[in-house]
């Protein structure tokens, strides 16, 4: 290996700075896939080649008894009963009755939880406004009141809740008949 090293010299020229490199990445040899034989081939044992018949070949053959002995144990009995096998399967055929009737009730239960929802969300809202302290409209000193100011009028505050809550019942009617109406299309 050391006869494929080449020494260089280095030098400030920057020709000569890039020649070297060139130099020093071609001197490198790799061997890949190399032996420590050096492509002899020839000289070494390799073990034996014994080989067995591996666990396969054993569990297929313990498998061919073992299901000709569960076929003739599901075949025994009276010729006119059913094998065990045919009867272990029925067995669980009761469930089939039982999972029909539950998956029925259960898509009912659904079915009215949607047709509650829909009720809930399609009715029409309370015209009322719901406030913690309604009174507090009506509160204050009954001394050191100025004349007029007593007792105020809040008829336009009741008009203007009233009217928003209509327009707000109008844009939910007129966004179900769209939706209504997408869903026939």
């Amino acid at each position: 290996m050391s006869g494929l090293r080449r020494s260089v010299t280095f030098s400030s020229s920057p020709l000569n700075h890039t020649s070297s490199r060139i130099c020093r990445c071609s001197g490198r040899v790799t061997r890949r896939f190399a032996s420590s034989e050096h492509g002899q081939g020839h000289g070494h044992d390799h073990g034996s080649s014994k080989e067995s018949l591996g666990k396969g070949l054993y569990i297929t053959l313990a498998a061919i008894p073992t299901s000709l002995a569960l076929y003739k144990f599901s075949r025994s009995g009276d010729d006119n009963s059913k094998p065990i096998l045919t009867r272990i399967i029925e067995a669980y055929k009761g469930y089939e009755q039982r999972w029909l009737e539950r998956n029925s009730l259960h898509t009912k239960m659904i079915e009215q939880a949607a047709h509650d929802r829909n009720l809930f969300h399609n009715s029409p809202g309370s015209a009322t406004i719901d406030l913690r302290f309604p009174e507090i409209f009506n509160t204050g000193s009954p001394y050191n009141v100025p004349a007029g100011h007593g007792g105020g009028n809040i008829d336009h505050l009741i008009a203007h809740y009233e009217k928003r809550n209509r327009d707000v019942e109008e844009a939910k009617l007129r966004a179900l008949a769209e939706r209504e109406k997408k869903e026939k299309q």
